[in-house]
């Protein structure tokens, strides 16, 4: 139908045509009542193009919903007699499509407004709405910046998919209206789509690649004579990278897009969120570095010739190691393996690891290709291509050896060492939870084996143990952790970690034994940069302090670096440097949102909003949620309890420790938690109604992580450590009396929960070698099963008993039947991505009682596939 203008439906008065759309014609009207200018989509016969099973009201209040400044508002739904249309935002301006036609954007705009696209489409995300129909046509440019148009053709992610048939593929001038139709122009379509499965958030960001590609090269991405050619090149080839085709683009652009279109959805980025973070990232770097002398928010412009191109950036590096003179500082990045990523990350409050050798042309960090277990890779920085090391899995915290030629890391419990010229691992020394190791110039290493106590030695060889330090209880301290030894391999660098924030701060150590001195205040560790400067954080910035180390001095005041860099709740900082003046560092906070899930996968709500959550448990009712949320002022986590039905949120603790790990007692009442207020990680409860004070329930000489109680009331389950067994369930009475073990083997077990009816324990352990998920019977021993096969971890009851939950080594959550005390063949029921077994303490995930709703952690700035930063010659920056 057209409208001529004057013409009314309903309250809006048609005051001139705008153009037609996927769905039907547009208009510009006026609301009469308010006297607002709007735009009508008439949406005439295709209505019935929507997946039937969701209502168009239903639809409307999900696109209504959207309130962001790059999202077209709607604001009305209606019907004038037999005549459908939506009420939308008038925008002024011009479509990126007709842009396009003039040719390709500049590089800062294609930045610039990819920035304002994944930022619209992050919040429609968030909010379960997907675009389904994102191309250069439904991007308004304004004079404010980018509009997303047509989200009022969003289905929910519940949506069924879109059926195509080839027989009735559309051509490239028609859009489809019959049913089973594609809602979309084909060029921009995500390979699922075309092959019949529904639309979701990375067929979204598939999209929002080839719209980036096309204002990056004014080319379409995917392009042939035909709509069965355009098809078959999405389905089978990889256009060139965008800068092969527009050389002044910044190679980093090539990374962002290309990982975007990847052709399955694994493989592209996860979240709208991580694009934008890296496009800013992108936005900052690509002329900014900061300046010496400098506040930390104050910054100069340098070359960017290297930047984040793996081949400029080795030769780069290169010329630098050879020079004569200090050439100018570069900075250049790196990315994780392909398909995959730097870890372990899973968690709100950990950073990625690594280490530069000493001679600085190596960097050895941890990451996972795919589904793969996280390892240690190593990339020489003048090669293209890490390469992992096996026999590495569950790598943590790499540290180098002084020649550059073997690593130390952590693992399973263990110190280990690797060997770059062959060899397998080999275990040096047990290490619960090793927080950091150094290797001196004459054999030794100097490590933290626990989260709790002072720092050992043993020969880099392997042999005995012997303590250095001794943590001083008396004096505040909790632990010692993150050693570096000084250049006379006599003294050395640590961190001590206070019960108060006033109590953290770097110390200079003798292996000599002369009495311990503080150098510097610091809420995360320090590095000793060769001839003479301490580097440490203060308020995510990397600051740099003349150090005589000699006399155990600081000179002078500090001068910046880089900011923002990455820390942890482990009081790591995520930084490195190297003999010869390389610096590598990451930035940004990982961030997750409580989502709820079906067993299918599909989105059914969110619980809470982005923000760093360390773990969470749901009440026995499911009507409430403890979580361990980290507070920014002390990036450390307190224990809350959410109201799921009135939303509101109470807050139970305000120390500067960490608390989390929240259990809840069969009758909902009280709450148990773990914290390192008193130095070790105790147990604590508190009313879950927020009523008195919390109390210490139970301390030990050992960390302890709760994880259930017993059905009856009785009893509370958690798991500690022995140095000779290693991790071990224990149980306690409710009251913190009569502790006593519950599975004591010479194994690591862990995450013990207790089915309901109280007759059957199941738990992790890694007595095959790595993590498997175990149950047993509290009454027979001899009761016992493997229910996991090839890896699983984190087990999880229905609220029967009648079923069990657990992870898999690949990231699947699985169901197990249990009925009649014999477990049935496990279930894949969706991919998740939460912590490994190596973090045993995280709840990532929980189920209600019925088993049919799960809340998981998904990450939303996800630090895994952003890259690592790497600046030649750091000292120019902090001037020298």
């Amino acid at each position: 139908m057209t409208l001529p203008p004057g013409a009314k439906l309903g309250p809006y008065e048609i005051t001139a045509p705008i153009g037609e759309g996927g769905m039907g014609e547009v208009y510009r009207a006026r609301d009469t009542r308010i006297d607002r200018t709007v735009a009508l989509k008439i949406l005439g016969g295709t209505l019935s193009s929507i997946d039937h099973r969701i209502s168009l009201e239903r639809e409307a209040r999900a696109v209504a919903a959207l309130n962001h400044p790059h999202i077209c508002a709607l604001h009305d739904v209606s019907r004038d007699r037999e005549t459908p249309f939506l009420v939308m935002e008038f925008v002024q301006g011009e479509t990126l499509a007709a842009r396009l036609a003039r040719g390709p954007l500049p590089a800062r705009d294609v930045v610039r407004y990819g920035i304002q696209i994944g930022e619209a489409l992050d919040h429609a995300h968030r909010q379960g709405v997907v675009h389904r129909d994102l191309k250069p046509a439904n991007i308004m440019l304004t004079k404010t910046g980018v509009k997303v148009l047509d989200f009022g053709l969003a289905t929910l992610r519940s949506a069924a998919p879109v059926q195509l048939p080839m027989d009735r593929t559309p051509t490239l001038h028609e859009q489809p209206t019959s049913e089973g139709g594609l809602l979309g122009t084909v060029h921009y379509l995500a390979p699922e789509r075309l092959e019949g499965r529904e639309a979701d958030t990375a067929s979204d960001l598939f999209s929002l690649g080839a719209v980036m590609y096309e204002m990056a090269t004014g080319n379409r991405a995917f392009e042939s004579g035909s709509p069965a050619g355009v098809i078959a090149a999405i389905l089978q080839t990889d256009p060139p990278p965008p800068s092969s085709l527009v050389a002044s683009l910044p190679p980093a652009l090539d990374w962002v897009i290309m990982k975007a279109l990847a052709k399955t959805p694994e493989a592209r980025w996860q979240a709208a969120a991580d694009v934008v973070e890296i496009l800013r990232w992108i936005a900052r770097t690509s002329g900014q570095v900061p300046a010496a002398g400098t506040t930390r928010r104050a910054w100069v412009p340098i070359a960017v010739a290297g930047l984040a191109i793996l081949g400029a950036a080795a030769l780069t590096t290169t010329q630098w190691l050879r020079a004569s003179p200090p050439a100018p500082a570069m900075m250049f990045s790196i990315y994780p393996p392909a398909g995959g990523g730097f870890t372990p990350t899973t968690s709100s409050v950990q950073s990625p690891q690594f280490a530069l050798s000493p001679d600085g042309r190596r960097l050895a960090f941890v990451a996972a290709s795919g589904q793969e277990p996280s390892q240690l890779w190593v990339r020489d920085l003048d090669t293209l291509n890490p390469q992992p090391l096996a026999g590495t899995q569950g790598a943590e915290y790499p540290f180098w050896s002084p020649d550059s030629g073997s690593i130390g890391f952590f693992s399973n419990g263990s110190l280990k060492r690797i060997d770059l010229a062959g060899g397998p691992a080999r275990v040096l020394a047990p290490a619960i939870h090793g927080r950091g190791g150094a290797w001196s110039r004459s054999g030794q290493i100097l490590f933290a084996p626990t989260t709790q106590g002072g720092l050992f030695t043993v020969p880099a060889g392997g042999g005995a143990l012997a303590p250095l330090t001794r943590v001083d209880a008396s004096a505040g301290e909790a632990s010692h952790r993150w050693p570096q030894f000084l250049p006379d391999d006599r003294h050395f660098i640590y961190f001590v970690q206070g019960t108060t924030p006033q109590g953290h701060g770097i110390y200079l150590g003798d292996l000599g034994g002369s009495p311990p001195r503080r150098l510097q205040n610091a809420t995360v560790r320090a590095a000793f940069a060769a001839p003479d400067r301490l580097l440490f954080i203060m308020d995510d910035a990397l600051l740099a302090s003349r150090f005589d180390w000699r006399s155990g001095r600081l000179i002078g005041e500090p001068a910046p670096v880089v900011s923002p860099v990455a820390v942890s709740s482990s009081f790591y900082g995520a930084f490195s440097v190297s003999e010869r003046g390389l610096l590598v560092y990451a930035s940004g906070e990982a961030t997750a949102e409580l989502v709820w899930l079906g067993r299918e996968g599909q989105h059914t709500g969110a619980a809470l909003p982005p923000g760093q959550y360390a773990d969470f448990r749901l009440s026995p009712d499911d009507r409430q949620l403890a979580i361990a949320e980290v507070d920014p002022g002390t990036h450390r986590p307190d224990i809350r309890i959410l109201d799921l039905v009135r939303g509101a949120k109470l807050r139970l603790t305000y120390d500067a420790a960490t608390d989390a790990s929240p259990i809840w007692s069969p009758d909902g009442s009280r709450v148990v938690f773990r914290s390192n207020r008193n130095g070790l990680h105790d147990l604590f409860e508190r009313t879950a109604n927020g009523s008195g004070q919390s109390a210490l329930l139970f301390r030990s000489d050992h960390a302890k992580y709760p994880t259930d109680w017993m059905p009856d009331g009785g009893r509370i389950v958690y798991h500690t450590y022995d140095n000779a067994t290693g991790a071990d369930i224990w149980t306690m009475n409710a009251d913190g009396s009569q502790p006593a073990p519950l599975l004591a083997g010479t194994f690591d077990e862990m995450q013990g929960q207790v089915s309901k009816d109280g007759r059957w324990l199941a738990y992790t352990s890694f007595e095959a070698g790595h993590a498997e998920v175990y149950v047993r019977s509290l009454s027979d021993a001899k009761e016992r099963w493997q229910i996991s096969a090839g890896g699983g971890y984190d087990p999880r009851w229905r609220g029967d008993g009648r079923e069990l939950f657990y992870i898999s080594a690949d990231s699947r959550l699985m169901a197990v039947p249990f009925d009649g005390g014999v477990p049935g063949p496990p279930k894949r029921l969706f991919a998740v991505r939460v912590a490994p077994p190596g973090q045993p303490y995280l709840s990532n995930y929980d189920v209600t009682n019925d088993g049919q709703r799960f809340l998981i952690k998904a990450p939303v700035h996800d630090l895994s596939s952003a890259p690592i930063h790497v600046i030649t010659d750091w000292a120019a920056l902090a001037g020298r």
